[in-house]
């Protein structure tokens, strides 16, 4: 059903109906309810409904909606106009213009016609009466919008495609849709459309340039796109979804397959049902409406599952979201600037939105950074007065592209950041592969770390996550640490929601899970559970959640040998040695310039006697021994001065120093019995 908003305007009116100033507003009611019962008498075939919604001295403006495979537009024009001239007592009725509307737009105009007593109850038709009213759906959203109805030329569309950095397989398909050999006229649609994306903006900029380009070619009647998202796996059987599609005829559906928020098992198992039904409505409707399935490369959802099932009846063409370099990024950005006229904001901030250490950029990359381009010149600049205005605050980020340099200057881990190189370079090169269109180029990203405590396995994770943002690997960076308490429920059932909102958090980031083997030290409990569970949601989540287990080297080991799914999930394993004693005293070092402390010759040659004999201990904590012993010292140095100034008069040199005294710890104690390290703080 295609919906339009068509004005009529008249020459001159007759002296059909008498005119008095008592009863005017009466008469103008009684002549529209004449005129929409009339037209409603020009419908018996089913075929369109009209009614006229808002009048002036010399014009009528009709709501109508029509059905593409029984009547045509220009026949619709010549009912409307006959019956203006014959019912309503003018002449001279002509269209004046004709623009397709949404159908929720067609539902609010049929309202105020009625609101306004234009309608005689025998010709009222709501939108359940028409089957229109799908919008208040508990299980899904569903969204309407209007693509640009301009036409476009095949050289007009290649200027758009290069603004919004297509991909290669956008262009073929230009190529596909204005070639010459093509029908002008419509039978239907030979491929259905993929769209690959990471967001849903850049995923809807690219459909809505498929629409307009179709639509310039006679290929689609209507430029109507109807959108629905977060379905749930619920919506199965759902009548209003099957409403939607069959209304759609001459115009296009959009499903975004990556689901609700809701908390999912396996998208396979837990939405079979919505599955089974979305394909069964793809089969029975796609000859007349034309069908977009949106798939978010972070989240795919139910994707896989579906696009097995609709090939069966549809071909489906691939379209993904190209990329360009930094002066097509910021051209697109000011395009985004235009569009939502923000033209007058935009000022040379533009490229700092943009990471400076990336080279190539994808269309949904654009869309965030103008989001949050958008939100700031909103507040700073458009209304300024909320410029001071605190709202809830956000962790201060370190910079773009020192989380590289920070992991290069830390001390020893060799061959962690060899491997951490490795592990970069794969993930760009998996994304020039996806450039040039290779298909199953996805890989695993999940790793394993594995080292004594202390050993930078944390400190090299949260790095890993700032250094794949910065390279757009991820997409949050966040890093969520969890363990086995965090994982494991106290009852039947309470384990497997437990592990998926942990997925759930780390969305576009890792996902640290430390001391892994504990989860199934104790077979009484519901380990086997939690792990099954993470082995379904690393599927799940494959492009959008990296999993770091983290752990002793023995019993990582044996961890992974237990699970087979799990060990085979896995990518990259990276070991962390323990510092030898020259590694130490450099971390010594490191740790008091951060501090902004300082020591003589003897206190390090102290220090370096210290860490000779830890070296030779088993689990001495590493890097976390020399942050205690630094604590320990200052704690002695504070007493020190405190007991040497009783007046309190202590020089900025002074409370900066450590000396030799400040270092003296019982090294022999604290390894007694092999207990665990006790100077200072314990951790």
């Amino acid at each position: 059903m295609l919906c339009y908003d068509i004005r009529l305007r008249y020459a001159e009116e007759k002296t059909v109906f008498e005119k008095s100033a008592d009863n005017k507003e009466t008469e103008l009611e009684e002549k529209l309810q004449k005129l929409n019962a009339g037209v409603y008498a020009l419908t018996s075939e089913d075929d369109f409904y009209a009614a006229v919604y808002r009048t002036d001295d010399d014009f009528l403006d009709f709501a109508v909606a029509a059905w593409p495979g029984k009547i045509s537009v220009s026949k619709i024009r010549k009912k409307l106009e006959w019956a203006v001239n014959s019912l309503y007592g003018v002449s001279g009725a002509k269209v004046q213009s004709l623009s397709e509307i949404t159908a929720k737009k067609f539902i609010m105009m049929l309202e105020e016609s009625d609101n306004r007593e234009y309608l005689k109850r025998s010709t009222r038709r709501t939108g359940r009466d028409l089957e229109l009213d799908y919008f208040d759906n508990s299980f899904f959203k569903i969204n309407e919008e209007m693509s640009p109805a301009e036409k476009l030329t095949k050289k007009q569309a290649l200027e758009k495609a290069k603004l919004i950095m297509a991909d290669k397989s956008l262009y073929e398909e230009i190529d596909r849709i204005y070639a010459s050999e093509n029908s002008k006229k419509f039978y239907g649609y030979p491929v259905h459309y993929r769209i690959q994306t990471g967001n849903r903006e850049a995923g809807m900029t690219i459909v809505n340039l498929l629409i307009q380009m179709l639509h310039s070619q006679g290929r689609i009647l209507s430029s109507r796109i109807n959108f629905i998202s977060e379905i749930g796996e619920n919506c199965y059987d759902e009548s209003d979804l099957e409403r939607i599609c069959r209304h759609a005829d001459g115009a296009a559906v959009v499903i975004e397959m990556k689901g609700s928020e809701e908390n999912h098992g396996n998208y396979a198992t837990s939405y079979e049902a919505v599955i089974r039904y979305l394909a069964d409505l793809v089969e029975k409707y796609h000859t007349n409406t034309l069908f977009f399935f949106l798939e978010d490369i972070a989240r795919p959802g139910f994707t896989r599952e579906l696009m097995a099932k609709v090939t069966d009846c549809i071909d489906i063409l691939d379209i993904s979201e190209g990329t360009g370099n930094r002066d097509e990024a910021i051209e697109y950005f000011k395009h985004l600037i235009k569009q939502y006229s923000y033209t007058d904001l935009a000022d040379d901030s533009i490229g700092d939105y943009l990471p400076k250490r990336r080279k190539t950029f994808k269309c949904h990359d654009i869309h965030s950074a103008f989001n949050r381009w958008s939100r700031d010149v909103l507040r700073n600049k458009a209304y300024s007065a909320y410029k001071k205005c605190k709202g809830i605050e956000k962790r201060e980020s370190r910079k773009k592209g020192s989380a590289y340099d920070e992991l290069q200057k830390m001390v020893g881990l060799t061959e962690v950041k060899k491997l951490a190189d490795q592990i970069i370079a794969s993930y760009k090169m998996q994304t020039v592969r996806e450039n040039y269109g290779f298909k199953d180029c996805t890989i695993s990203k999940h790793m394993v770390f594995t080292g004594n405590p202390g050993s930078a396995k944390t400190t090299v994770a949260r790095l890993l996550a700032d250094i794949l943002t910065d390279e757009g690997v991820l997409k949050s960076g966040c890093l969520v640490e969890c363990g086995r308490a965090d994982l494991v429920g106290k009852y039947v059932g309470w384990t497997a929601k437990e592990v998926r909102d942990k997925f759930k958090e780390a969305e576009g980031g890792i996902l640290f899970i430390d001391e892994a083997y504990s989860l199934v030290d104790d077979s009484k409990t519901y380990g086997d559970e939690a792990i099954n569970t993470i082995v379904q949601e690393m599927e799940n989540h494959r492009s959008s959640v990296i999993v770091i287990f983290a752990g002793y080297p023995d019993k990582m080991k044996e961890f992974l040998n237990r699970n087979e799914g799990l060990r085979s999930r896995i990518a990259f394993h990276l070991d962390f040695p323990d510092y030898k004693e020259d590694e130490l005293i450099s971390i010594l070092d490191l740790m008091l310039k951060e501090r902004g402390l300082r020591t003589d010759e003897k206190s390090m040659s102290k220090c370096r006697d210290i860490f000779a004999r830890a070296c030779k201990e088993e689990e001495y904590g590493n890097g976390r021994f020399v942050r205690n012993l630094i604590e320990q010292a200052m704690l002695k140095q504070a007493q020190r001065l405190i007991a040497g100034n009783k007046k309190g008069e202590i020089s900025k040199a002074s409370a900066a120093k450590l000396v030799e005294t400040d270092f003296d710890v019982n090294i022999a104690e604290a390894f007694d019995n092999k207990r665990k390290l006790t100077i200072g703080f314990s951790v």
